[in-house]
């Protein structure tokens, strides 16, 4: 058996004294992690002490200023070598992690004055629900998903960590989210731990949920708490802020769940993937619901955690997300781009339920982010994607045996008629 560094013990007394719904929670390698006080430690004291000469980091340095190429240098004019091409810290940039937990409490009224830790920065979102599943997940753990999902949550929590997923019907008769299966799959699963994975605006179906239907959920997760589960609540909030109907809740569930039970503990993932339209930066977060006091062996075993696998996000984008969400322009221009994805979205759903097509398919209910889904009546989905990637010329996605998705983020809306008219044709020509 392993014998537990001091350092992790020190790590796993902090979070069993300060938040043991957590201590509770973590997997074996979640007990074992820590940051060693190596070389990243030792930088990390030198950069606040040694006032003459710093010889600890693996950078270089000339004039007292970091060493770089001026080619590069040249792409970035108006930002400083430093915020370029040095190290950041493990857990982000200090200031852009403050701004994006303002930016939480801003998008979030729920969150009031609700404990808040401040927002880890990851490479991407993908590596926060890794970073979780390294943290919590032992295998044979059970995993609360919907039958209607992003394919990387399987791939990350049941391939790589060896989860036990459980599914539910997203949908139900009346295609809205199915609260009575979501209860049904929880009271089946009451068990000492369980990971529970939420995501509205949803992916692949653009649905949204009301704040009935939210408080279903927040009513269904605290009884099983209460029934004695210790639960992980994972909220996917890729597509935050991306909602086009003014029924739906226009703010994260995770809001409800702070605070709502000692037994659950609630993360928040996003970023600046979608919500800066930053895809190729790679910048996300996780967010818990805890204050930051408390935080610290948590963030100690995250950072372990980072330090094992990537070392840390870019410098470079997340000094180039800090300098954006900081200029004067940006809600501006953000308002800009939300209001061309609303008229998109819009647009998909009057043609998309256009009743020329109600014979071939069935819209599943859209109300925000990225996509639309159809159900098609007869056909195989794989069958008409072949044909039209082949013979039209057009990329959709085929989720199932009679699903399509359709992203109309990346269509402009005077093509979206043009789409789906040839949608239609193909599946009318298989007839």
């Amino acid at each position: 058996m392993q014998v537990l560094s001091p350092l992790t013990t020190e790590l796993n007394e902090q979070i069993s004294e300060f938040v043991p719904s957590a201590y509770r929670l973590l997997s074996e390698l979640g007990k074992r992690v820590y940051l060693p006080k190596g070389i990243l430690s030792q930088s990390a004291e030198a950069n606040e002490k040694a006032s003459r000469f710093n010889a600890t980091r693996a950078v270089a340095y000339e004039d007292n200023r970091i060493m770089h190429l001026d080619v590069c240098r040249q792409l970035v004019p108006e930002l400083s070598p430093d915020s370029i091409f040095s190290y950041p810290p493990i857990l982000g940039n200090p200031e852009l992690r403050k701004l994006w937990q303002t930016h939480i409490r801003t998008e979030n009224p729920l969150l009031a004055d609700s404990p808040l830790s401040l927002p880890i920065v990851t490479c991407g979102m993908t590596h926060g629900f890794n970073l979780l599943a390294d943290m919590f997940v032992d295998i044979g753990d059970k995993l609360i998903l919907p039958d209607k999902t992003w394919g990387n949550y399987r791939h990350i929590f049941q391939t790589k960590a060896g989860t036990d997923i459980q599914t539910y019907p997203f949908f139900d008769s009346d295609k809205q989210f199915n609260i009575q299966a979501f209860n049904k799959t929880l009271s089946q699963n009451v068990t000492d731990k369980l990971l529970i994975l939420l995501n509205f605006p949803h992916n692949p179906t653009g649905y949204a949920i009301t704040r009935d239907e939210a408080q279903h959920i927040l009513n269904a997760i605290v009884e099983c708490a209460e029934n004695g589960c210790h639960i992980l609540v994972m909220v996917d909030d890729a597509y935050t802020g991306f909602w086009y109907d003014s029924e739906v809740m226009q703010e994260s569930i995770f809001g409800m769940l702070v605070d709502c039970h000692s037994n659950v503990v609630p993360v928040k993932i996003d970023g600046a993937t979608k919500e800066e339209y930053a895809w190729g930066l790679r910048v996300g977060f996780l967010t818990f619901g805890y204050a930051e006091e408390i935080m610290h062996g948590i963030e100690g075993k995250i950072s372990g955690l980072i330090r094992a696998n990537t070392s840390g996000t870019t410098q470079v984008s997340q000094t180039l997300i800090l300098e954006a969400m900081q200029s004067k322009d940006y809600a501006k221009q953000k308002q800009r781009n939300y209001e061309t994805l609303k008229a998109r979205a819009l647009k998909v759903k009057e043609v998309a339920t256009d009743r020329r097509y109600a014979d071939l398919w069935e819209v599943y209910p859209s109300h925000a982010g990225y996509f639309t889904c159809l159900s098609l009546k007869s056909r195989n989905a794989e069958t008409v994607r072949q044909i039209l990637l082949n013979e039209h010329g057009i990329g959709i996605i085929a989720l199932s045996e009679t699903e399509l998705r359709v992203a109309y983020s990346c269509l402009d809306a005077t093509n979206i008629e043009v789409v789906f008219r040839e949608i239609a044709q193909v599946v009318r020509s298989q007839l």
